[in-house]
């Protein structure tokens, strides 16, 4: 049991880490493209678009199964609201199973689209376009991994008699 949540923990810092640096960089790199542009207009750096977007793209990769381990995914809760507790608990169990296989879909689909980035190339920094690519599986993996985890939270919680 220890191990299972030393695991989770290592993992969700790494995702925080991943969320923070990716994040910072892609500031950090939107920010030098204002200063050059403004101020050395000739001497403008035209990679930092392009930069810019795959850091915003890993974070978001490394921030939305974040979201789906502490459940702050959007929802409509007014369906929710006019349920009974049990139903609530039973709808809630459907909705994971749902995530889980749509995910598991995009998954697989994203191994297939990471694969088409091989032989290409981004057209001012040069990168391989499977290592942008690559993002959509590390996202995909991770909110599986996070919904499998609430949904057997929740089917234990639902077993016991508790809260989901």
């Amino acid at each position: 049991m220890m191990d299972n949540i030393k695991k989770r923990d290592i993992i969700k810092t790494i995702l925080e880490l991943g969320t923070f640096l990716s994040f910072t960089a892609m500031v950090i790199t939107v920010l030098l493209q204002i200063f050059t542009r403004t101020f050395f207009p000739a001497k403008s750096f035209v990679w930092t678009e392009e930069a810019a977007r795959f850091f915003f793209i890993y974070a978001v990769a490394f921030a939305a199964p974040l979201a789906m381990e502490k459940q702050e995914y959007v929802n409509v809760d007014i369906i929710l609201n006019i349920l009974s507790a049990n139903a609530k608990k039973a709808l809630q169990l459907i909705i994971h199973i749902i995530t889980i296989a749509f995910f598991s879909v995009v998954f697989f689909q994203a191994i297939k689209f990471t694969k088409l980035g091989i032989g290409q190339t981004s057209p001012s920094m040069s990168i391989p376009m499977y290592v942008s690519y690559f993002s959509t599986i590390i996202m995909n993996f991770f909110i599986i991994y996070y919904a499998l985890n609430n949904f057997l939270k929740d089917i234990i919680g639902f077993k016991d008699g508790g809260d989901l």
